[in-house]
């Protein structure tokens, strides 16, 4: 590690998720959830650089690292840290507008610390880092305006930001051809606190990829165990335990709740079958002026408190999955406060319609599983009963002249009865707990989607309300019919993303292939 510019450049990525089913179910361990990620990810990158310190909080011979942070997507978006080796604080001394980002300085403070603790010479490499700008330790000189520090960029795909108002200044319509035309990291236009998001997981994800590029940045894990293609290992799986670890409790901690976790680990993890974790993993570590010592207690993948389940799963062959944001809206913390609420105040009545919506949920996740094996089996009847599907109206398919005859068929009729069936569950959980789970605004849209050729399943991810729908359909005829539809629609503005379903999860990358971002380094 050097301290001049021309130093390596760490690059980490993290993708975003849908809740495919499990919502609200997920915050439960005795429930689990389907979570698909996406191809839209978020960006970390790390190089050691000559930072500036001017006007910061330091003097000739202490021990303070200054880490300068930016995401080029918002209007006033930077901001400068100073850690202090010396007891593991973390101080903010600048910023474009006397802001803080609360997810950006907990992940900085404690993964720091973590990298003091788990490998303290790497620290005292950087911080006697050799630089024609610094004063030597005998100097009496004045303290320069540069010290060897961390530079830090976070960029995002554009699809974890609503592009309507850019979209809208360029002339263009709201649409997947107009959204190609955008440059990849565009500017939003507006400032973190004020740009309407997509509900792709963005907190989750640039925590999980910051986490990992500065662990990565330090060798605390090495780059080929997050490198797509590498082989499982349990040098691999501990390296993502780490990683997912470390991403759970500074997200929590920002929050200043334990959540469900379900968006860190598709993050971590990509597409997978979740089952939560046990909070009480994290109740020694959520406390103010917790130690380096009990944080790496807490979170180290050999405590055995880390008992969330991963299955990985794979969206069937030729099975597409679509997104689109609604602009209309719905607070998240609020209906999954209503939905508790009525958990607690009907206990037998919830108990039962959890349970339904359990066995409604699990019977996705087999036939998912079922329709991926008959593709592998017999991909001759697979392929068969896909490509009719994919020509006909989902309310058509259980009368297809050789419906008995083809087993993929029957499972592909029982895939569309079955997400009707989760769908139903969700509008009656929502009734009885007064929240908009899937308002008659969303069921019009989502009936208009099922009723096109080619879609298998429409519904409202995660928690519901009006934020965000997704689509699965048979091929590109049909996604190409569903993003007509939206543009069509006039009871709400739906708006299209690009992103697909991907089964990876965190990465490093090669920072050549992102000249967007290792530009602003």
């Amino acid at each position: 590690m050097t301290g001049t510019s021309n130093s390596p450049i760490t690059v980490a990525s993290a993708p975003g998720k849908v809740l495919i089913v499990g919502g609200y179910l997920v915050l439960d361990r005795n429930y689990s959830g389907l979570v698909v990620g996406t191809d839209a990810c978020l960006y970390a990158a790390v190089q050691t650089q000559a930072v500036d310190v001017a006007n910061g909080p330091y003097t000739p011979g202490d021990q303070k690292i200054p880490i300068s942070v930016l995401s080029p997507q918002f209007q006033s978006a930077w901001w400068k840290y100073s850690f202090d080796s010396k007891d593991n604080s973390l101080s903010q001394y600048a910023s474009a507008d006397n802001g803080e980002n609360p997810f950006v300085q907990v992940v900085i403070r404690v993964v720091m610390g973590l990298v003091n603790q788990l490998a303290p010479g790497k620290l005292q490499e950087l911080l006697s880092a050799a630089h024609p700008a610094l004063p030597s330790s005998s100097s009496s000189s004045p303290l320069s305006s540069k010290r060897v520090g961390l530079n830090i960029v976070l960029s995002a795909d554009n699809d974890f930001y609503s592009q309507r108002e850019t979209l809208e200044k360029m002339g263009l319509s709201l649409g997947a051809e107009s959204l190609k035309k955008l440059p990849r990291m565009c500017e939003t236009g507006t400032t973190l606190r004020g740009v309407h998001k997509t509900g792709l997981g963005s907190s989750a994800a640039m925590v999980t990829s910051l986490v990992a590029a500065i662990l990565v940045h330090f060798g605390i894990i090495e780059q080929a165990d997050l490198q797509p293609g590498q082989a499982a290992s349990g040098k691999r799986g501990r390296s993502q335990q780490l990683i997912h670890n470390v991403a759970q409790y500074t997200h929590c901690l920002a929050q200043g709740k334990v959540g469900s976790g379900f968006d860190v680990s598709a993050a971590v993890y990509g597409s997978h079958v979740y089952r939560r974790f046990s909070s009480d993993v994290l109740d020694s570590a959520m406390g103010e002026n917790i130690s380096i010592h009990e944080i790496e207690q807490a979170i180290s993948p050999e405590n055995p408190g880390w008992n969330s389940d991963v299955t990985p799963v794979s969206i069937p062959p030729r099975f597409i999955l679509r997104l689109a944001d609604v602009d209309a809206g719905s607070n998240t913390p609020s209906m999954v406060r209503k939905v508790l609420q009525y958990q607690k105040s009907s206990p037998r009545e919830a108990t039962a319609l959890w349970s339904a919506l359990d066995a409604a949920n699990t019977n996705i996740r087999t036939l998912w599983d079922h329709l991926t094996a008959a593709a592998h089996t017999d991909s001759a009847d697979y392929n068969l009963a896909v490509d009719w599907c994919a020509t006909h109206k989902s309310s058509e398919w259980k009368n297809a002249p050789k419906f008995a005859e083809s087993p993929s068929h029957q499972l592909l009729v029982e895939l569309v009865e079955g997400i009707l069936r989760v769908r139903a569950l969700q509008r009656q959980l929502g009734d009885n707990a007064q929240v908009p789970i899937e308002p008659l605004e969303q069921t019009k849209l989502l009936d208009a989607c099922m009723e096109v050729p080619g879609v298998c399943m429409a519904a409202v991810p995660g928690a519901g309300g009006y934020d965000a729908i997704f689509c699965i359909t048979l091929g590109e005829a049909a996604s190409s019919a569903v993003a007509e539809l939206w543009l069509s629609w006039t009871e709400m503005s739906v708006g299209p993303l690009l992103a697909n379903q991907a089964s990876s999860g965190v990465r490093t990358l090669d920072p050549e292939l992102y000249p967007e971002i290792i530009s602003q380094l």
